[in-house]
């Protein structure tokens, strides 16, 4: 039996679900004329997730964690051979195979985007544009399906720890898409099932086969019982945190009501909703004002959230980099909020008085019970270094005390959080905040010194 003998299979099966909205574009945007980007559909309409795009996440992902793992299930990098196997250097070809998801209950939205400037805060002339999504709730069937050879027999440890990485990340969940940074593509799997099938038992052969009419032995087909705990990257710095409203808040919709009141944004789900671009343009603000207190160069920003459109206009010919900042989409829990329509007049600055005929009305949201959570926040930094980890400490501090708000009409005192809890994960470690609990001695050491770091870094 050579080294490319099948000698078994290994199917990850369960349901994808958009836990925030998907952008895969389609390259076809002059179809629509208005629209800039429209999402990936198939010919009757549909809109799917390429098994190419999840396999490239998943590859990415598992490179990152198990490089030996990775040769052996997704093959070796082109032109490279990564394995040894008696005293000579192997090439491995991908034995994992992805179809495509076609989505359920998917409903199409049109969201815009505008770009905005740093220093003034103000919405850069020519440059708002506008593009399709699968809303988050729409779903479809996974499949991927292995092919172990007998070339992995000599690396069975290395194989059950890939399987063990991958199942945990499609359990615990992962990004795919366009706009993975702001708030888009982060997806799970449900009732995510294993079956690994040994092909030198015959009982396994005909389950695969599907003669033998049964499932085969207990241990064929499994059920992933995953603890719910998320799978991030080993030196990802990510924080998910828990937060009450002070007062009100309101990023607004496109349109407003039948009565021209401009309200809450919702998704398609009728869910009050803070776009990630909003706050990611809120976080970034604040990371520049914070390493400028420090006495750092602004530069350090774009490090870890990419080029700025003032830097890109000035150094045009410079290499971009992608950001390695991610926040998710942010949903209003309905049962902690409540709209409330509230009257305003402008008015003039220069005699203190109403401006005539400037009567407007806004309908923010409001907390219903003070300290009960409404929101949560997920955000942090891929592949990070302990300042950077630093940094995004001090946004969730100035988040949680009140010091930096998010949304629309700041300025009257809306948009003002209050930290609840919060879980921060960084090389293998779960740090838990709670206004109830000390913080013990250990975490507090350990968060100071990435705090020290950035104080540190040049």
């Amino acid at each position: 039996m050579d080294e490319a003998s099948v000698v078994g299979k290994i199917v990850f099966a369960g349901e994808l679900v958009l836990d925030e909205p998907l952008l895969i574009g389609d390259g076809e945007t002059a179809r629509t004329g208005d629209t800039d980007i429209c999402v990936l559909r198939d010919k009757k309409g549909v809109p799917y997730i390429p098994g190419t795009s999840l396999a490239g996440v998943l590859r990415s992902f598992l490179r990152d964690a198990d490089p030996l793992a990775t040769a052996l299930l997704f093959g070796s990098e082109r032109g490279e051979a990564e394995l040894l196997r008696e005293g000579r250097k192997v090439e491995v070809q991908s034995s994992l195979s992805f179809g495509d998801v076609m989505l359920s209950e998917a409903q199409v939205v049109l969201r815009d985007g505008v770009s905005i400037d740093g220093a003034t805060g103000v919405a850069l002339k020519h440059h708002k544009f506008d593009y399709e999504a699968v809303d988050s709730g729409a779903h479809g069937s996974f499949r991927l399906e292995g092919t172990l050879r007998k070339l992995h027999d000599g690396y069975e440890e290395a194989v059950s720890r890939g399987i063990e990485l991958l199942q945990g990340k499609l359990a615990g969940g992962f990004y795919v898409g366009a706009r993975t940074t702001k708030g888009f593509g982060r997806v799970h799997l449900q009732d995510l099932t294993i079956d690994r099938y040994d092909f030198k038992k015959a009982g396994d052969v005909l389950s695969w086969l599907g003669v033998s009419g049964e499932r085969g032995p207990a241990e064929l087909h499994k059920k992933y019982k995953g603890d719910g705990t998320p799978c991030y990257g080993k030196d990802d710095f990510m924080v998910e945190a828990d937060f009450s409203l002070r007062s009100s808040l309101i990023v607004r919709d496109y349109e407003a009501d039948a009565e021209g009141t401009a309200v809450m944004k919702q998704d398609s789900r009728k869910r009050w909703i803070i776009p990630g671009s909003s706050l990611k343009g809120v976080m970034r603000h604040r990371a520049e004002y914070i390493l400028g207190r420090l006495g750092k160069d602004a530069a350090l920003t774009e490090k870890i959230m990419g080029p700025s459109l003032a830097s890109m206009k000035e150094r045009p010919n410079e290499a971009k980099r992608k950001s390695r900042f991610m926040i998710d989409e942010a949903a209003l829990r309905r049962d902690a909020v409540k709209p409330a329509k509230q009257s305003r007049n402008r008015i003039d600055r220069f005699t203190g008085g109403t401006v005539d005929t400037a009567l407007f009305s806004t309908k923010p949201v409001w907390q219903k019970e003070q300290g009960a959570v409404s929101l949560k926040l997920r955000f942090g930094i891929t592949r990070a270094d302990d300042w950077e980890a630093g940094l995004v400490l001090l946004l969730l501090k100035d988040l949680w005390s009140g010091r930096v708000a998010v949304g629309g009409e700041k300025s009257i005192g809306r948009g003002v959080l209050e930290g609840v809890a919060a879980k921060i994960f960084y090389r293998g470690k779960v740090w838990q905040i709670s206004p109830q609990e000390k913080v013990s001695a250990e975490t507090e050491k350990d968060l100071q010194e990435l705090v020290d770091a950035l104080v540190l870094a040049e």
